[in-house]
């Protein structure tokens, strides 16, 4: 399958099948946890072809004024808090890259997500459910539940950065760190006090471990509804990242809904040129 999509993403990249991305938006891409070469891949690309990496308090201001960008323009972030991120720093360095970390609280605390504890294969048994994915339709107490009983029986190596190497990373000239809830819900599946506790929670934590005021917010899963919306603005979160891709149009987009595209951290190169391009969306659209 990876050959596959590795296919038809070079010739997607090389037929140019659709238009190319519109340099008076901004490119907006989003990651997880790339390993240091794919990582490495699609920065060199994008300096490459000219694109200029922006902080997120540079997209804050573009998108309060309005401003169309006078030349490509990329903005970069990322998801989680996995401990391999310090890995990725020489390559944020060589291309001077501003880079946005979205951080959960609870797996810092804790040492890991709960999609860690779901992804065993021995979790059926405990559960009954079969994938990780039937865990993101579950309500949000039954999840809750379930979670509690297998963190009673399964013990895993972390895989989230610690709170003293979070406090480390955020020192870092290029990095910011914005907030991800607190136990990085499926917020629609959550009623409107669960989704207070995360917002506030997950602001109020990071405010005091990193002595910063925490105003950028990214919906786990890219799930939300008006609920949501409604919190991030009473808590004060300026900007609001979602999973839905596309380019940021600065005169038109929403501060609470900016798009971002996703690379695949298991993708191979092609696959996610033409992800990040948007021209893998046009013929493949996210579920």
């Amino acid at each position: 399958m990876s050959l596959i999509k590795e296919i038809i993403g070079a010739t997607l990249m090389g037929l140019r099948l659709v238009s190319r991305p519109d340099d008076n938006k901004i490119l907006s891409v989003y990651f997880h946890n790339p390993s240091v070469q794919l990582f490495h891949q699609m920065i060199s690309w994008l300096h490459n072809k000219g694109y200029r990496f922006i902080s997120i308090l540079d997209l804050d201001e573009l998108i309060v004024q309005k401003q169309a960008p006078a030349k490509r323009l990329a903005f970069i972030s990322f998801d989680d808090g996995n401990k391999e991120y310090p890995d990725l720093l020489p390559t944020i360095e060589k291309y001077k890259v501003p880079v946005t970390v979205f951080i959960p609280t609870n797996p810092v605390v804790e040492g890991n997500y709960w999609w860690d504890y779901a992804g065993k294969k021995e979790q059926s048994t405990y559960t009954g459910l079969p994938t990780v994915e039937s865990f993101k339709v579950l309500p949000a107490k039954e999840f809750d539940l379930k979670l509690d009983v297998l963190k009673q029986h399964l013990k895993l190596e972390r895989s989230c950065m610690t709170l003293s190497e979070l406090k480390a990373l955020a020192k870092h000239p290029y990095i910011t760190i914005g907030a991800h809830t607190v136990s990085h819900p499926i917020l629609k599946n959550c009623d409107a006090a669960r989704q207070s506790k995360e917002l506030e929670e997950g602001q109020m934590l990071l405010n005091e471990w990193l002595q910063q005021k925490t105003v950028y917010l990214a919906y786990p899963n890219g799930d939300y509804n008006d609920i949501t919306l409604e919190l991030a603005d009473k808590y004060g979160y300026r900007l609001g990242f979602t999973t839905k891709p596309g380019q940021i149009n600065t005169a038109t987009v929403s501060r609470l809904e900016i798009p971002r595209y996703s690379v695949n951290d298991e993708g191979g190169y092609y696959e996610n040129l033409a992800k990040i391009n948007g021209y893998w969306q046009r013929f493949f659209p996210p579920n």
